[in-house]
Protein backbone atom coordinates (compact mmCIF):
# COMPACT_ATOMS: atom_id res chain seq x y z
CA UNK A 1 0.00 0.00 0.00
CA UNK A 2 1.42 3.51 -0.84
CA UNK A 3 2.44 5.60 1.96
CA UNK A 4 0.23 8.72 1.36
CA UNK A 5 1.52 12.59 2.20
CA UNK A 6 1.17 16.15 0.91
CA UNK A 7 5.03 15.68 0.00
CA UNK A 8 3.80 12.61 -1.95
CA UNK A 9 1.23 14.06 -3.30
CA UNK A 10 3.19 16.79 -4.79
CA UNK A 11 5.81 15.03 -6.29
CA UNK A 12 3.10 12.75 -8.10
CA UNK A 13 1.52 15.97 -9.70
CA UNK A 14 4.98 17.36 -10.85
CA UNK A 15 5.26 14.77 -13.46
CA UNK A 16 1.77 16.44 -15.24
CA UNK A 17 3.26 18.27 -18.52
CA UNK A 18 1.87 21.87 -18.73
CA UNK A 19 0.18 23.85 -21.86
CA UNK A 20 1.93 22.75 -25.20
CA UNK A 21 0.81 26.62 -26.60
CA UNK A 22 -0.63 28.61 -23.41
CA UNK A 23 -4.15 30.40 -24.59
CA UNK A 24 -3.40 34.14 -22.90
CA UNK A 25 -7.08 34.54 -23.39
CA UNK A 26 -8.03 31.34 -21.42
CA UNK A 27 -5.57 32.73 -18.72
CA UNK A 28 -3.28 29.29 -18.73
CA UNK A 29 -0.84 28.83 -16.37
CA UNK A 30 0.32 26.20 -14.69
CA UNK A 31 -0.85 24.92 -10.81
CA UNK A 32 3.12 24.34 -8.97
CA UNK A 33 2.71 21.01 -7.42
CA UNK A 34 2.98 22.49 -4.38
CA UNK A 35 -0.06 24.44 -4.65
CA UNK A 36 -1.80 21.34 -5.80
CA UNK A 37 -0.75 19.33 -2.72
CA UNK A 38 -1.43 22.36 -0.76
CA UNK A 39 -5.48 22.32 -1.99
CA UNK A 40 -6.12 18.81 -2.16
CA UNK A 41 -4.49 17.01 0.98
CA UNK A 42 -6.31 19.95 2.91
CA UNK A 43 -9.64 18.12 1.20
CA UNK A 44 -8.75 14.91 1.66
CA UNK A 45 -8.01 15.83 5.82
CA UNK A 46 -11.31 17.13 5.61
CA UNK A 47 -12.48 13.88 4.50
CA UNK A 48 -13.56 15.70 1.17
CA UNK A 49 -12.17 13.33 -0.74
CA UNK A 50 -11.87 10.08 -0.06
CA UNK A 51 -15.08 7.97 -1.62
CA UNK A 52 -16.28 11.32 -2.99
CA UNK A 53 -17.13 11.91 -6.23
CA UNK A 54 -14.61 14.75 -7.55
CA UNK A 55 -15.30 17.21 -9.97
CA UNK A 56 -12.18 19.19 -11.52
CA UNK A 57 -13.74 22.22 -13.15
CA UNK A 58 -11.56 24.23 -15.52
CA UNK A 59 -8.76 21.36 -15.51
CA UNK A 60 -6.43 22.44 -17.79
CA UNK A 61 -3.66 19.59 -18.10
CA UNK A 62 -5.62 17.80 -15.15
CA UNK A 63 -3.15 18.20 -11.74
CA UNK A 64 -5.80 18.95 -9.72
CA UNK A 65 -7.68 15.93 -11.06
CA UNK A 66 -5.00 13.63 -10.98
CA UNK A 67 -3.87 14.58 -7.19
CA UNK A 68 -7.77 13.22 -6.54
CA UNK A 69 -8.08 10.13 -8.09
CA UNK A 70 -4.63 9.56 -6.14
CA UNK A 71 -6.21 9.92 -2.61
CA UNK A 72 -8.98 7.47 -3.62
CA UNK A 73 -11.91 9.48 -4.80
CA UNK A 74 -14.31 7.62 -5.77
CA UNK A 75 -14.58 8.82 -9.32
CA UNK A 76 -13.37 11.95 -10.85
CA UNK A 77 -14.54 14.81 -13.99
CA UNK A 78 -12.08 17.15 -15.35
CA UNK A 79 -14.04 19.75 -16.96
CA UNK A 80 -12.15 22.76 -19.68
CA UNK A 81 -13.36 24.74 -22.67
CA UNK A 82 -10.52 24.17 -24.05
CA UNK A 83 -9.80 20.80 -26.49
CA UNK A 84 -6.24 20.92 -25.93
CA UNK A 85 -5.66 20.95 -22.99
CA UNK A 86 -8.34 18.85 -21.81
CA UNK A 87 -6.99 16.08 -24.25
CA UNK A 88 -3.47 16.27 -22.05
CA UNK A 89 -5.39 15.42 -19.18
CA UNK A 90 -7.13 12.85 -20.86
CA UNK A 91 -3.92 11.19 -21.16
CA UNK A 92 -2.53 12.02 -18.31
CA UNK A 93 -5.99 10.27 -16.39
CA UNK A 94 -5.65 6.88 -18.84
CA UNK A 95 -1.64 6.67 -17.63
CA UNK A 96 -2.17 7.29 -14.10
CA UNK A 97 -5.62 7.41 -12.46
CA UNK A 98 -6.39 4.24 -10.36
CA UNK A 99 -10.02 5.21 -10.48
CA UNK A 100 -12.32 5.28 -13.05
CA UNK A 101 -12.84 9.60 -14.65
CA UNK A 102 -14.72 11.40 -17.41
CA UNK A 103 -13.73 14.70 -19.54
CA UNK A 104 -16.36 17.34 -20.42
CA UNK A 105 -15.80 19.92 -23.04
CA UNK A 106 -17.99 22.46 -21.67
CA UNK A 107 -17.96 26.11 -20.91
CA UNK A 108 -18.93 26.43 -17.57
CA UNK A 109 -19.47 30.18 -17.79
CA UNK A 110 -22.16 29.97 -19.76
CA UNK A 111 -23.80 26.60 -18.18
CA UNK A 112 -22.62 24.55 -15.78
CA UNK A 113 -23.07 20.94 -18.10
CA UNK A 114 -23.98 19.13 -14.44
CA UNK A 115 -25.67 19.27 -11.58
CA UNK A 116 -25.28 17.34 -8.41
CA UNK A 117 -24.83 17.65 -4.52
CA UNK A 118 -23.17 14.75 -3.20
CA UNK A 119 -19.83 15.88 -4.75
CA UNK A 120 -17.09 18.23 -4.50
CA UNK A 121 -14.99 20.51 -6.50
CA UNK A 122 -11.39 21.47 -6.40
CA UNK A 123 -10.70 23.73 -9.22
CA UNK A 124 -7.88 26.69 -10.10
CA UNK A 125 -10.05 29.15 -12.01
CA UNK A 126 -8.19 32.44 -14.19
CA UNK A 127 -7.77 35.01 -11.68
CA UNK A 128 -9.73 37.45 -13.69
CA UNK A 129 -7.46 39.44 -15.64
CA UNK A 130 -8.11 39.23 -19.00
CA UNK A 131 -12.29 38.78 -18.27
CA UNK A 132 -12.99 40.65 -15.26
CA UNK A 133 -14.73 38.19 -12.67
CA UNK A 134 -14.28 34.99 -14.33
CA UNK A 135 -13.01 33.50 -11.03
CA UNK A 136 -16.21 34.38 -9.53
CA UNK A 137 -18.43 33.14 -12.37
CA UNK A 138 -15.90 29.47 -11.91
CA UNK A 139 -16.96 29.88 -8.15
CA UNK A 140 -21.17 30.42 -8.77
CA UNK A 141 -20.98 27.27 -11.31
CA UNK A 142 -19.19 25.19 -8.84
CA UNK A 143 -21.38 26.00 -6.08
CA UNK A 144 -24.48 25.18 -7.94
CA UNK A 145 -22.74 22.00 -9.05
CA UNK A 146 -21.55 20.54 -5.23
CA UNK A 147 -22.54 21.56 -2.04
CA UNK A 148 -18.53 21.71 -1.41
CA UNK A 149 -15.67 23.32 -3.01
CA UNK A 150 -11.67 24.30 -3.08
CA UNK A 151 -10.57 26.75 -5.21
CA UNK A 152 -7.28 29.66 -5.79
CA UNK A 153 -8.38 33.13 -5.71
CA UNK A 154 -6.31 36.19 -6.54
CA UNK A 155 -6.22 38.23 -3.38
CA UNK A 156 -6.94 41.35 -5.07
CA UNK A 157 -8.33 44.61 -3.46
CA UNK A 158 -12.08 44.26 -2.15
CA UNK A 159 -11.89 40.17 -2.81
CA UNK A 160 -13.22 39.22 0.46
CA UNK A 161 -16.14 42.01 0.22
CA UNK A 162 -16.74 40.52 -3.03
CA UNK A 163 -16.56 37.04 -1.69
CA UNK A 164 -19.12 37.89 0.72
CA UNK A 165 -21.69 38.95 -1.64
CA UNK A 166 -21.35 35.49 -3.64
CA UNK A 167 -21.97 33.66 0.10
CA UNK A 168 -24.66 35.77 0.24
CA UNK A 169 -26.36 35.16 -2.41
CA UNK A 170 -25.76 31.60 -2.47
CA UNK A 171 -26.65 31.18 1.47
CA UNK A 172 -22.94 29.40 1.84
CA UNK A 173 -20.10 29.82 3.78
CA UNK A 174 -16.09 30.43 3.20
CA UNK A 175 -13.11 29.90 5.16
CA UNK A 176 -9.22 30.54 3.61
CA UNK A 177 -7.05 27.71 4.37
CA UNK A 178 -3.90 29.36 3.08
CA UNK A 179 -2.54 32.70 1.57
CA UNK A 180 -0.18 31.48 -0.99
CA UNK A 181 2.52 32.97 -3.38
CA UNK A 182 1.36 31.77 -6.82
CA UNK A 183 4.28 32.11 -9.36
CA UNK A 184 2.82 33.07 -12.93
CA UNK A 185 5.61 32.33 -15.67
CA UNK A 186 6.41 33.44 -18.42
CA UNK A 187 4.54 31.63 -21.45
CA UNK A 188 4.20 34.32 -24.26
CA UNK A 189 6.64 36.16 -25.96
CA UNK A 190 6.07 39.55 -24.45
CA UNK A 191 6.23 38.48 -20.70
CA UNK A 192 9.68 40.23 -19.23
CA UNK A 193 10.08 38.73 -15.78
CA UNK A 194 10.41 35.10 -15.69
CA UNK A 195 8.71 34.47 -12.97
CA UNK A 196 5.82 36.96 -11.32
CA UNK A 197 4.62 35.89 -7.69
CA UNK A 198 0.53 37.00 -7.11
CA UNK A 199 -0.63 36.79 -3.58
CA UNK A 200 -3.34 34.46 -3.51
CA UNK A 201 -5.61 32.13 -1.20
CA UNK A 202 -7.22 29.00 -1.17
CA UNK A 203 -10.75 28.72 -0.02
CA UNK A 204 -13.18 26.35 0.69
CA UNK A 205 -17.03 27.13 0.57
CA UNK A 206 -19.91 25.43 1.01
CA UNK A 207 -23.75 25.67 0.46
CA UNK A 208 -26.08 25.61 3.44
CA UNK A 209 -27.29 21.80 3.02
CA UNK A 210 -31.42 22.55 3.23
CA UNK A 211 -30.55 25.04 0.13
CA UNK A 212 -28.71 22.64 -1.81
CA UNK A 213 -29.73 21.11 -5.39
CA UNK A 214 -30.38 17.38 -5.80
Amino acid sequence: MKRMSKKWLGIVVSGVPGFKVPKEELEQYVTPPDIVADLVWSAFMAGDIEGRVVYDLGCGTGRLALASSMLNSKYVVCSDVDEDALSIAGEVLMRSSPIPYDLVLADLREAPPFRSSDCVVVMNPPFGVKSRGADIDFLKTALTTCNTVYSIHKLSEGFHEVLEGVMRSLNSRYDVLRVVRFPLRASLGKHRKKVVLIDSVIVRTSRNIKDSLT
